[in-house]
């Protein structure tokens, strides 16, 4: 969507555009407002980590996600409930932070490739899908680590609604920044003699 804008800016707008980013996955991620009744928090991680690739382009969300992911490693508290450290990878949580990066590069390469439709529906689809590509690579890792009774279908099915709420919020997100660019690119074409 941004990305052939910030494509075509000077470096200094481009490492703006990344430190905004990366400063708004650090502010945001951290924040869990819901718990399933089994402990896995419900968060905009799995959506900002998806949504930034698609909106910025799949090199400056991605590195913007890797950025994040190793501010957390670290030691900042930027993980769900505030968590963080090198332990955070290898614990029940791993697989989901480690699809983070997989799932933001598919979907941002993916939208590029769409990128001259200019369909939110399409960015709608892929926020989804990197949502889903997280929620499955992080279940197969949670439960190879805590032994987990529910078939892997109904621990799905109970995640599933979060899922939609998230992509919903992306995509009215994606809508109202489409707009927004639109219209900023036609004033500065109206304004251009």
């Amino acid at each position: 969507m941004l990305a052939t804008l910030i494509h075509d800016q000077a470096a200094w707008v481009k490492w703006l555009v990344f430190l905004l980013a990366v400063g708004l996955l650090v502010t945001l991620s951290p924040i869990t407002p819901f718990t399933t009744e089994d402990g896995i928090p419900i968060t905009l991680q799995s959506l900002l980590v998806v949504f930034l690739p698609i909106l910025l382009g799949w090199r400056v969300g991605v590195a913007a996600v890797v950025a994040y992911l190793i501010i957390g490693g670290l030691g900042a508290p930027v993980f769900s409930y505030g968590t963080y450290g090198w332990d955070r990878f290898t614990g029940s949580s791993g697989g989901f932070l480690l699809a983070f990066p997989i799932a933001g590069l598919l979907a941002g390469y993916a939208m590029e490739q769409f990128q001259n439709t200019k369909s939110v529906l399409i960015g709608a689809l892929l926020l989804f899908a990197g949502q889903f590509i997280i929620l499955g690579l992080g279940l197969f890792w949670y439960r190879a680590i805590i032994p987990v009774e529910e078939s892997m279908l109904a621990s799905v099915e109970r995640l599933l609604p979060g899922l939609f709420i998230k992509t919903a919020f992306g995509g009215l997100a994606l809508v109202l920044i489409q707009r927004l660019v639109a219209a900023a690119l036609k004033s500065r074409n109206v304004e251009t003699p």
